[in-house]
């Protein structure tokens, strides 16, 4: 009998670690005890122990009444050492079925061979609870990873919806959000969130990414939470914000003109005591902090957190100023803020246009009827809709852009070459525009939008009557040449990148409200006579985050930008223009001009001779820039 219970006795000792439940402790507590390790970064190899400004971040997943964290953080600092110390966690201590989504199938790959999985094979806590690669009874794949236990991590693409149905997690942890685009299914975290729905107050979405923009993806969710920041105390007893504003830097000057950042004189200030603090110290005050919430409206169980490379204890502040340098001498200082400073990105292209300041603008002495007597050449472009086409014409010279006016050309149907449309813009077009003082200036381009696909024949056809007629199509490129000419569709095709003109006009604009207006390269002027909403198109569109990068989108509620798009097609054409005039277009505009003024010779009354008078010959007939065929 005594055998028999001893025999009971150690079955039970051995049964007893899987039955016992865990003990109950914080993430950050339990992860410091040597569980797992490092396995990339200046801490490779060393035990997994998160820094002070962390450790909150991760033990915050643990309460009920938490149901979203938002990690709004500069690059390589807090996002991924959180999100992994929650997902091991769970493995280890609250066993359910978990999903990781990033922007990218790559960059999902990237953090699962690199970090994850890595990190788990080196633990000999978290190995045994993976089923093995081998085991084909287990379904282990790119999509997703089993458990010994049952449950699943789940492996997402946010920028492919489809990836988000048929599962179901209690736990969802996405990164690097703001590389991610709202598509026509919707916004891509509320559909990962859509997951965790069946399990109500249990549930956990986890937020995480460096910002690109303002109110991209995680600076909106970072805008809806409590907007927790890290504040340390200085000797002096001031407790508040490590900020950019607090460094202090002297300007070293370079051989070719310009000023940048000495890193060498970088000091770091205390804004209440005016007291230099040295790196010692700045550990000590970020070692001692704590995270505070400074917003009281976010949304209930909404948590965000954001935090600078101010606060990293692998930097110095002299390695964020020489970065700083870089960025200001490359002009990428949206680099800096987002990877350096973990701030979005704002920039004065997408600064607000007041078009009550814009119409102020419009100038009296000037129009198509009154060319500027300094005008070089005309360039015209054309947008098509199918009851009309529309027709800005610019007027150019050295130092200024004259909008002369916006013209309508109407007819039933400007899909068909056979429409009024297209004979009323032909002859408008081929008209002699002449200046003030009688001189005829010439037409050098006239660009004609084929982007509509029911209409891209008819234009091709339009744009054969004449040299001076060019078919065009704007690019979605965001990064290639001004214009590119395309022969695939066959025939000479001119690409724009849109949205590199609607840039400089926007920054055009933006300098003419200023007080610098006068100091500005290229003076961008607009007659009276433009239509009564051409301000209200031409500020028709607004930056969009999409896929990473800011693109130009009709702001809501806004029907119409045809004349923003005229414009954009006519300066690029005036940009074209000068290109084909070779290296110096001006000076052959200028001598064009010249030999184009009307000549007035005084003689003596009693010595005029009696002659018949003779027609001067227009000069440049035929294929030549300033002639017509």
């Amino acid at each position: 009998m005594e055998t028999n219970k001893k025999k009971l006795t150690q079955v039970l000792m051995k049964v007893l670690p899987t039955i016992q439940p865990p003990k109950i402790q914080k993430t950050s507590q339990w992860i410091s005890n040597g569980v797992v390790k490092f396995v990339d970064g200046p801490n490779m190899g060393l035990d997994w122990v998160p820094f002070s400004f962390q450790q909150e971040c991760m033990d915050i997943a643990q309460h009920r009444s938490t149901k979203k964290i938002v990690l709004q953080s500069c690059s390589q600092l807090l996002k991924t050492t959180v999100l992994q110390s929650i997902a091991f966690n769970l493995m280890a201590n609250d066993p359910c079925n978990f999903a990781f989504g990033s922007s990218s199938e790559s960059e999902v790959k990237k953090f699962k061979d690199g970090k994850f999985l890595p990190a788990i094979e080196t633990s000999e806590v978290l190995s045994p609870l993976v089923t093995d690669k081998n085991d084909k009874n287990a379904a282990n794949n790119a999509k997703q990873t089993q458990m010994v236990n049952g449950t699943f991590v789940y492996w997402l693409n946010l920028n492919t919806p489809g990836n988000l149905r048929g599962i179901t997690c209690r736990v969802v942890l996405l990164d690097e959000v703001s590389n991610v685009g709202i598509t026509d299914e919707g916004n891509p975290i509320k559909l990962a969130e859509a997951r965790t729905s069946t399990f109500g107050d249990d549930a956990l979405v986890v937020i995480s990414s460096t910002p690109l923009y303002k109110d991209d993806l995680i600076n909106s969710e970072y805008n809806l939470s409590d907007k927790r920041r890290w504040f340390v105390t200085h000797t002096c007893g001031h407790e508040y914000t490590f900020e950019w504003e607090q460094v202090a830097f002297e300007f070293k000057q370079l051989e070719n003109g310009r000023a940048i950042p000495d890193s060498t004189t970088t000091r770091l200030i205390c804004p209440h005591c005016q007291e230099e603090i040295d790196e010692h110290t700045r550990h000590q005050m970020i070692d001692n902090g704590r995270w505070i919430a400074t917003s009281t409206d976010g949304d209930p169980g909404v948590v965000g957190y954001q935090i600078s490379r101010i606060y990293s204890p692998l930097n110095t502040i002299s390695e964020m100023v020489s970065k700083f340098a870089d960025a200001l001498y490359n002009f990428n200082l949206q680099t800096f803020y987002n990877n350096e400073l973990g701030l979005p990105y704002e920039d004065e292209y997408a600064k607000e246009l007041d078009i009550l300041r814009l119409e102020s603008l419009r100038e009296h002495e000037f129009n198509l009827h009154r060319i500027p007597e300094s005008t070089l050449g005309i360039c015209i472009s054309v947008d098509q809709q199918l009851d009309r086409c529309e027709a800005t014409i610019l007027g150019f010279d050295e130092k200024n852009i004259y909008v002369l006016g916006h013209e309508f050309f109407y007819g039933h149907d400007c899909t068909k070459i056979e429409s009024q449309a297209w004979k009323d813009l032909d002859t408008f077009c081929r008209q002699d525009f002449r200046s003030v003082d009688g001189r005829i200036v010439p037409t050098l381009a006239v660009f004609v939008d084929s982007s509509n696909g029911n209409a891209t024949d008819t234009v091709k056809k339009f744009t054969a009557r004449w040299a001076k007629y060019h078919p065009i199509k704007g690019s979605s490129s965001t990064t290639s040449d001004l214009f590119k000419q395309s022969t695939q569709a066959g025939y000479k095709l001119q690409i724009l990148n849109v949205h590199e003109q609607k840039n400089s006009i926007r920054k055009l604009l933006n300098l003419m409200l200023s007080t610098e207006a006068e100091n500005a390269p290229i003076q961008l002027r607009f007659s009276s006579t433009l239509p009564s909403d051409y301000f209200e198109q031409l500020s028709s569109e607004e930056l969009k985050p999409a896929g990473g990068k800011l693109v130009w989108r009709l702001k809501k509620g806004q029907k119409r930008n045809e004349a923003l798009d005229c414009l954009v097609y006519g300066m690029i054409a005036i940009v074209y223009s000068q290109s084909q005039l070779g290296t110096q277009p001006f000076r052959k505009l200028r001598e064009h001009k010249a030999k184009s003024l009307p000549q007035k010779i005084n003689r003596p009354e009693e010595s005029q001779p009696t002659q018949s008078t003779r027609r001067s010959r227009r000069t440049g007939v035929g294929s030549n820039w300033f002639g017509k065929t």
